[in-house]
Protein backbone atom coordinates (compact mmCIF):
# COMPACT_ATOMS: atom_id res chain seq x y z
CA UNK A 1 0.00 0.00 0.00
CA UNK A 2 1.35 3.41 -0.87
CA UNK A 3 1.73 6.35 2.25
CA UNK A 4 -1.04 8.00 0.38
CA UNK A 5 -3.65 5.57 0.41
CA UNK A 6 -2.66 4.76 4.19
CA UNK A 7 -2.72 8.52 5.06
CA UNK A 8 -6.24 8.94 3.46
CA UNK A 9 -7.41 5.74 5.15
CA UNK A 10 -6.14 7.19 8.14
CA UNK A 11 -7.12 11.04 7.88
CA UNK A 12 -10.75 9.43 7.00
CA UNK A 13 -10.66 7.46 10.44
CA UNK A 14 -9.01 10.68 12.26
CA UNK A 15 -12.50 12.58 10.99
CA UNK A 16 -14.52 9.98 12.54
CA UNK A 17 -12.47 10.60 16.13
CA UNK A 18 -14.92 12.74 18.80
CA UNK A 19 -13.52 16.06 19.67
CA UNK A 20 -14.83 19.17 21.77
CA UNK A 21 -16.44 22.07 20.48
CA UNK A 22 -18.15 24.77 22.36
CA UNK A 23 -20.86 25.67 21.07
CA UNK A 24 -21.72 28.94 19.37
CA UNK A 25 -25.39 29.35 19.10
CA UNK A 26 -28.58 26.99 20.13
CA UNK A 27 -28.30 23.78 17.78
CA UNK A 28 -30.32 20.81 16.68
CA UNK A 29 -29.59 18.63 13.58
CA UNK A 30 -29.42 14.91 12.26
CA UNK A 31 -27.24 14.09 9.46
CA UNK A 32 -26.08 10.52 8.60
CA UNK A 33 -27.38 9.46 11.72
CA UNK A 34 -25.24 12.08 13.52
CA UNK A 35 -28.00 13.68 16.14
CA UNK A 36 -26.34 17.13 17.58
CA UNK A 37 -28.37 18.91 19.93
CA UNK A 38 -26.92 21.72 22.30
CA UNK A 39 -27.43 25.02 23.68
CA UNK A 40 -25.03 28.38 24.01
CA UNK A 41 -21.63 27.93 25.70
CA UNK A 42 -22.30 24.17 25.76
CA UNK A 43 -19.25 21.60 25.25
CA UNK A 44 -19.53 18.83 23.08
CA UNK A 45 -17.85 15.59 21.95
CA UNK A 46 -18.71 15.00 18.35
CA UNK A 47 -17.20 13.47 15.67
CA UNK A 48 -13.69 15.64 13.98
CA UNK A 49 -15.55 16.17 10.72
CA UNK A 50 -19.31 17.16 12.17
CA UNK A 51 -17.14 19.46 14.24
CA UNK A 52 -14.86 20.91 11.50
CA UNK A 53 -18.24 21.68 9.85
CA UNK A 54 -19.70 23.63 12.47
CA UNK A 55 -16.83 25.30 13.05
CA UNK A 56 -16.36 26.96 9.66
CA UNK A 57 -19.92 27.99 9.77
CA UNK A 58 -19.29 29.92 12.77
CA UNK A 59 -21.32 27.55 14.55
CA UNK A 60 -19.04 26.37 17.47
CA UNK A 61 -15.41 26.39 17.80
CA UNK A 62 -13.36 23.33 18.05
CA UNK A 63 -10.72 22.10 21.08
CA UNK A 64 -7.81 21.28 18.85
CA UNK A 65 -4.14 20.70 19.86
CA UNK A 66 -1.91 24.02 19.72
CA UNK A 67 0.25 22.27 16.78
CA UNK A 68 3.02 24.23 17.15
CA UNK A 69 3.77 23.40 20.70
CA UNK A 70 3.21 19.62 19.69
CA UNK A 71 5.60 20.27 16.74
CA UNK A 72 8.54 22.13 19.01
CA UNK A 73 8.05 19.12 21.87
CA UNK A 74 8.53 16.57 18.80
CA UNK A 75 11.74 18.49 17.39
CA UNK A 76 13.36 19.03 20.51
CA UNK A 77 12.46 15.06 21.61
CA UNK A 78 13.80 13.77 18.74
CA UNK A 79 17.13 15.77 19.29
CA UNK A 80 17.75 14.61 22.87
CA UNK A 81 17.07 11.01 21.85
CA UNK A 82 19.57 10.73 20.15
CA UNK A 83 21.08 9.39 16.90
CA UNK A 84 19.80 5.57 16.67
CA UNK A 85 16.82 6.05 19.03
CA UNK A 86 13.83 7.48 18.00
CA UNK A 87 11.09 9.69 20.05
CA UNK A 88 7.31 8.77 19.76
CA UNK A 89 4.84 10.67 17.38
CA UNK A 90 1.16 9.99 17.68
CA UNK A 91 0.28 7.59 14.57
CA UNK A 92 -1.82 10.82 13.02
CA UNK A 93 0.66 13.41 14.26
CA UNK A 94 1.57 14.51 10.49
CA UNK A 95 -2.01 14.11 9.50
CA UNK A 96 -3.23 16.61 12.47
CA UNK A 97 0.45 19.07 11.45
CA UNK A 98 -1.04 19.11 7.75
CA UNK A 99 -4.31 19.97 8.75
CA UNK A 100 -3.07 22.83 10.64
CA UNK A 101 -0.75 23.85 8.07
CA UNK A 102 -3.53 24.35 5.59
CA UNK A 103 -5.40 26.74 7.95
CA UNK A 104 -2.07 28.75 8.28
CA UNK A 105 -0.91 32.82 6.46
CA UNK A 106 2.16 32.23 4.94
CA UNK A 107 4.76 33.43 7.01
CA UNK A 108 3.39 31.33 9.53
CA UNK A 109 3.05 28.39 7.44
CA UNK A 110 7.19 28.83 6.22
CA UNK A 111 7.73 28.70 10.33
CA UNK A 112 5.60 26.02 10.90
CA UNK A 113 7.29 24.74 7.52
CA UNK A 114 10.89 24.63 8.38
CA UNK A 115 10.27 23.05 11.60
CA UNK A 116 8.43 20.29 10.15
CA UNK A 117 11.48 19.73 7.44
CA UNK A 118 14.27 19.75 10.53
CA UNK A 119 11.88 17.15 12.25
CA UNK A 120 10.88 14.78 9.00
CA UNK A 121 14.91 14.80 7.69
CA UNK A 122 15.93 13.58 11.28
CA UNK A 123 13.30 10.96 11.59
CA UNK A 124 14.18 10.06 7.89
CA UNK A 125 17.89 9.36 8.45
CA UNK A 126 17.01 7.48 12.00
CA UNK A 127 14.41 5.17 9.86
CA UNK A 128 16.95 4.62 7.25
CA UNK A 129 18.86 3.42 9.36
CA UNK A 130 17.52 1.37 11.65
CA UNK A 131 15.27 -0.22 8.79
CA UNK A 132 18.24 -1.16 7.11
CA UNK A 133 19.34 -2.74 10.28
CA UNK A 134 16.15 -4.24 12.11
CA UNK A 135 12.84 -5.88 11.66
CA UNK A 136 9.77 -3.24 12.74
CA UNK A 137 9.26 -4.35 16.57
CA UNK A 138 6.17 -3.60 18.70
CA UNK A 139 8.05 -0.81 20.27
CA UNK A 140 8.95 0.72 17.47
CA UNK A 141 5.96 0.30 15.82
CA UNK A 142 4.29 2.06 18.55
CA UNK A 143 6.54 5.62 18.00
CA UNK A 144 6.00 5.78 14.37
CA UNK A 145 3.32 7.29 12.08
CA UNK A 146 1.23 5.55 9.69
CA UNK A 147 2.91 7.13 7.24
CA UNK A 148 6.46 6.23 8.68
CA UNK A 149 5.37 2.75 8.84
CA UNK A 150 5.04 2.28 5.54
CA UNK A 151 8.12 3.83 4.68
CA UNK A 152 9.95 1.88 7.20
CA UNK A 153 8.39 -1.22 5.32
CA UNK A 154 9.10 -0.12 2.38
CA UNK A 155 13.23 0.44 3.11
CA UNK A 156 13.49 -2.70 4.87
CA UNK A 157 12.11 -4.88 2.09
CA UNK A 158 14.09 -3.16 -0.66
CA UNK A 159 17.00 -3.70 1.66
CA UNK A 160 16.15 -7.36 2.21
CA UNK A 161 15.74 -7.50 -1.91
CA UNK A 162 19.38 -5.99 -2.63
CA UNK A 163 21.04 -8.04 -0.04
CA UNK A 164 19.41 -11.30 -1.72
CA UNK A 165 20.64 -10.09 -5.22
CA UNK A 166 23.94 -9.27 -3.91
CA UNK A 167 24.25 -13.13 -2.02
CA UNK A 168 22.59 -14.62 -4.78
CA UNK A 169 24.64 -17.66 -6.81
CA UNK A 170 27.28 -17.99 -3.76
CA UNK A 171 25.69 -20.04 -1.70
CA UNK A 172 25.20 -22.58 -4.16
CA UNK A 173 28.91 -21.96 -5.29
CA UNK A 174 30.31 -22.66 -1.84
CA UNK A 175 28.18 -25.82 -1.42
CA UNK A 176 29.67 -27.46 -4.23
Amino acid sequence: MEIEDVEKLHEIGYGLKDAKITLAQDIKFNVAKVKVEGSTGEVMNIPQWVGKILEDNKLGELDSTDMVTELKQALSKEKMVGEYQLSTLDSDFYIKLKQYMRTLQRDDFNHVESMLIELFRMRRGKLVKLADSTKLTSDLHNKLTVEERVFFKTIYDNSKNFENQIWSGLNERNSS
